[in-house]
């Protein structure tokens, strides 16, 4: 039967082998774009982790390249006896110094420098308490709780001590520690809800020390720049605010993750 089929019709002899075999090309080319396609997702995912892997702004940047130095440093405080907790208490301490020294005006150069001294020193022990709880696997609750704490008093001290000291406006320093204080409170919301906020926005409080520290330098030259550098910290850490809002909506809003 097939032969006298064959026979019958001798140029679909040959054809009627492939027109019912699979396509082969057809196959291997879509094979070929699935494993593609597969290869670019996986890139895609692979580079967006390593971007937020690595942080994203000033001396989250600079604390990420340097953390072997405050691990030397943590070394170093062990030592010499000190815990993590008491870093954190230490470098409150200053920050209530610089505080301080910001609520009697600044009058002398002495004052600037002491504030000046003050604020690097305690934002290096703030830094390194964490390196030091790492390092000694001292990690725990209570700690992350207390380092919190004193961090959003103190932010709440230099401030006061700001409008006290009349270096700002009143209504300036309140806007300035509002939205810094708004920055950490959205942070910590959205992270119960799953979503990492570290690194995003322009004004963490790294950043606003570092504003706070350049503008108390350049304070020697003119008080002017108080008012420059703390409208500043408002106005950025405002942009954080609406930025770490529409960040957690995306992410809340997205697939499997419900209606935000």
């Amino acid at each position: 039967m097939e032969r006298t089929a064959s026979s019958l019709h001798p140029r679909t002899e040959h054809l009627t082998p492939f027109a019912t075999l699979p396509k082969h090309r057809d196959l291997a080319s879509s094979r070929l774009y699935t494993t593609i396609e597969g290869f670019v997702k996986e890139q895609q995912c692979s580079n967006a982790g390593f971007k937020r892997g690595i942080p994203s702004h000033m001396l989250s940047k600079i604390q990420y390249l340097v953390e072997g130095h405050f691990q030397r440093a943590a070394g170093t405080f062990n030592k010499a006896g000190f815990t993590p907790n008491s870093v954190t208490t230490v470098g409150f301490l200053l920050t209530l110094v610089a505080a301080l020294l910001y609520s009697i005006g600044l009058g002398t150069a002495w004052l600037i420098s002491g504030a000046v001294l003050a604020l690097l020193v305690g934002a290096y022990f703030d830094a390194a308490d964490g390196a030091m709880a790492r390092r000694y696997h001292k990690i725990s609750k209570m700690g992350g709780i207390l380092d919190s704490v004193l961090d959003r008093v103190g932010e709440i001290a230099l401030y006061a001590g700001l409008a006290v000291g009349s270096l700002v406006p009143g209504w300036l320093a309140l806007w300035a520690l509002s939205a810094s204080l708004m920055v950490s409170y959205v942070r910590a919301r959205v992270d119960v809800e799953g979503v990492k906020l570290k690194g995003v926005g322009l004004a963490e409080r790294p950043e606003r020390l570092l504003i706070l520290l350049i503008a108390t330098v350049l304070a020697a030259f003119s008080s002017l720049w108080f008012e420059f550098g703390v409208s500043l910290i408002a106005l950025l850490s405002t942009v954080t605010i609406v930025e770490r809002l529409y960040r957690a909506r995306v992410v809340l809003s997205g697939p499997g993750r419900g209606s935000a």
